[in-house]
C-alpha cells in the first residue's frame, strides 16, 4: 500500500513539475510578446525625409548621412522613410510637379509624425502646394537664402537656412581684383537662381548673373564673365547633364581661361576657383535631426526658432592663386586646405 502511495506521489510530483515548466514557458512567451507589442507601440514615431536632389551628390549625401546618424543615436525608436525628388538632374516643370504629387501620396499613406526636407524644391513643389494647412510638423534644411521667400508656408515649420559666406569671400578677394564688378555663374535650376538673387540682397549691389543649360553654354559664359567682371562667384552647376563626367576637362579649361579672382561655396568646385568657403552639409543635417528629436519628445515646434548655418571649410587653390599672383594672409592659409 505504501509503495502504491509513493508511486502516486512520484507521478503527481512529475505532473506538477511539468505544469510548472509549461507555466514558465507560457509566461515567458507572454512577456516576450508583450515586450514586442510594447516595442511596436513605441516605434510608431515616423519620420519622412524628402531629398530635393539625388544620392551621390556631395551636399545631399552629407545632409542625409548626418540626419540618419543623429536619429539613430537617440533612444526614441524611429521608423525612417526617405524619398528623392531627383530635381537637379530633372529640372523641367512637368517632372517636378509629377514627382511632387507622387511624394504627397506617399506622405499621406505613411502618416509621419514629422517631415524633414532638404533644399528648396521639396518646399516649393511638395510642402507649399499640398501641406500648407497640414498639422504635421515640418523641419527644413538647406534652404538657400531665406525661407521667407515662400509666401504660403504652414504655421508649424522650422529649420536651418543655408547662407553662403559671400560677403566674406568678396572681402577676402577684393584687394586682388582690378575693379568692383561681380559676376556669378551656375546652372539654371530653381535653387541656383534663388541663390544668385539672394547674393544680390546680401551684397546690396548688382551681380552680373549667368545660368547655363549646357556645358558648352557654361564654358561660353565663363569666358564672357572673365572678360567682363572683376570677381566671379561660381556655383556647383550639378544640374548640367554630364557635368561630373566632364569635370576633369573643365578643370583644365578653367586653369587656361581664368584671369580674375574666383570664389565658391561648394567643395565640389574647389579646384575651379581661387578661394572656397564651403558650407557644411553635416551641420544642416544634424540641426534638422536634433530639431526632430525635440519635437518627438513633445516640444512645441514654435519654441524652435529658425537658424542659419555658422560653419565653413576653407580651401585655397594654389595653382590658380599662383597664376594670378595672389598671396593670401598667413592666418587664412593656416586655416585652409590647399588644393591644386
Amino acid at each position: 500500500m505504501s509503495y502504491q502511495l509513493c508511486m502516486i506521489c512520484v507521478i503527481i510530483n512529475k505532473k506538477v513539475l511539468i505544469m510548472k515548466k509549461i507555466a514558465i514557458i507560457f509566461f515567458s512567451l507572454l512577456l516576450f510578446f508583450s515586450f514586442i507589442k510594447a516595442e511596436n507601440l513605441i516605434a510608431k514615431k515616423k519620420v519622412f525625409y524628402i531629398n530635393s536632389y539625388h544620392s551621390g551628390l556631395y551636399w545631399s549625401d552629407g545632409i542625409e548621412k548626418s540626419i540618419k546618424e543623429t536619429l539613430l543615436k537617440s533612444k526614441i525608436p524611429i521608423e525612417f522613410k526617405r524619398v528623392e525628388m531627383n530635381s537637379k538632374r530633372n529640372n523641367n516643370e512637368p517632372y517636378k510637379m509629377k514627382i511632387a504629387q507622387k511624394i504627397k501620396n506617399q506622405i499621406e499613406n505613411f502618416k509621419p509624425d514629422v517631415i524633414i526636407t532638404s533644399d528648396d524644391n521639396a518646399i516649393k513643389y511638395v510642402i507649399e502646394p499640398y501641406f500648407k494647412n497640414s498639422s504635421i510638423p515640418i523641419v527644413f534644411c538647406g534652404i538657400n537664402g531665406t525661407i521667407k521667400k515662400y509666401k504660403e508656408l504652414p504655421f508649424n515649420i522650422t529649420g536651418m537656412e543655408e547662407v553662403q559666406l559671400i560677403p566674406q569671400l568678396i572681402d577676402a578677394l577684393k584687394k586682388y581684383a582690378k575693379g568692383n564688378r561681380i559676376g556669378s555663374l551656375d546652372d539654371d535650376s530653381f535653387s541656383a537662381k534663388a541663390q544668385s538673387d539672394f547674393f544680390e540682397e546680401q551684397l546690396k549691389r548688382k551681380i552680373y548673373k549667368k545660368h547655363a543649360r549646357t556645358i558648352d553654354e557654361w564654358k561660353k559664359y565663363y569666358v564672357y564673365l572673365q572678360n567682363n567682371t572683376d570677381i566671379l562667384l561660381l556655383g556647383n552647376s550639378g544640374a548640367l547633364i554630364n557635368w561630373d563626367k566632364n569635370k576633369e576637362n573643365l578643370e583644365d579649361f578653367v586653369k587656361e581661361e581664368t584671369k580674375i579672382p574666383t570664389a565658391a561655396w561648394d567643395i565640389t568646385v574647389s579646384k575651379f576657383v581661387v578661394l572656397t568657403f564651403a558650407n557644411n552639409p553635416e551641420e544642416q543635417g544634424r540641426w534638422a535631426a536634433n530639431a526632430v528629436l525635440r519635437i518627438l519628445k513633445g516640444e512645441d515646434i514654435k519654441n524652435i526658432p529658425i537658424a542659419i548655418n555658422e560653419k565653413a571649410n576653407i580651401y585655397i587653390n594654389t595653382t590658380l592663386s599662383k597664376k594670378l599672383n595672389i598671396v593670401f594672409p598667413f592666418e587664412l592659409i593656416d586655416n585652409a586646405v590647399l588644393v591644386k
